[in-house]
């Protein structure tokens, strides 16, 4: 059997194009989907129970209707979900188990307040039996990651430290010498890779396919670029 992983950040709930986003997402026909930027207002509310009736069963953390945070769905029943740290925001790392497999679905904030995130899945998602670090994670290195006309990053080194604790960077592994980005700047228009999937090992072994899929982004339905994978 092949579990599909989706992931895309709809942009602050996707209320302009709701119906779009809703279409998109379903469209990618995912076993697994992490949705960056949901808010728990009228807009995700709809989302939520669109994809509920598709057959998913969602969570997500208690919010503030104006508070980006991340929706989990999955076709298979969750079994748990909760927080992934009590130190640190469940808007921005959420977690939820399924049949075995342990899915942390990640917004991380800008600027230096998304350093403490990093440092908490760096030293403890592994010793977690964390499976999957899914969604955006506002940084990359500032080689292959960023146009390089583009700002640096804040904390470029933060991605190969993960992956020194225990992860693959799913689709790096597969495209290592490419540049390829998932956001572009206003103004500057210059890009950066933020969207990610990290995998254990046990995982990413398992990988047949990791592409982005730009379609919504040069649509207007919302300003990332979604990233898709296939797992044996």
């Amino acid at each position: 059997m092949t579990l599909r992983i989706a992931t895309l950040n709809i942009r602050h709930s996707g209320s302009k194009n709701a119906d779009a986003l809703a279409a998109r997402l379903l469209g990618y026909d995912p076993d697994l989907l992490v949705v960056t930027e949901f808010r728990a207002n009228d807009t995700g509310s709809r989302l939520a129970a669109q994809l509920e009736r598709a057959g998913y069963a969602t969570t997500h953390p208690l919010a503030d209707p104006k508070q980006n945070t991340v929706l989990i769905a999955s076709r298979t029943p969750i079994d748990r979900a909760s927080r992934f740290s009590r130190d640190l925001s469940a808007h921005h790392l959420w977690c939820a188990e399924f049949d075995g497999t342990i899915v942390a679905g990640v917004y991380l904030p800008q600027a230096h307040a998304k350093l403490p995130y990093w440092e908490a899945l760096i030293d403890r998602a592994r010793r977690s039996e964390v499976d999957l670090l899914i969604g955006d994670f506002n940084t990359g290195n500032n080689d292959l990651d960023k146009d390089p006309k583009g700002t640096r990053f804040i904390g470029p080194e933060m991605p190969g430290r993960l992956i020194a604790s225990g992860y693959v960077d799913v689709w790096r592994s597969l495209h290592p010498d490419v540049r390829e980005y998932s956001w572009f700047s206003r103004p500057g228009d210059n890009g950066f890779r933020l969207d990610y999937i990290y995998a254990t090992p046990e995982y990413a072994q398992r990988v047949r396919t990791c592409e982005f899929d730009h379609a919504p982004r040069l649509a207007g339905e919302t300003d990332h670029s979604a990233l898709i994978a296939a797992l044996d």
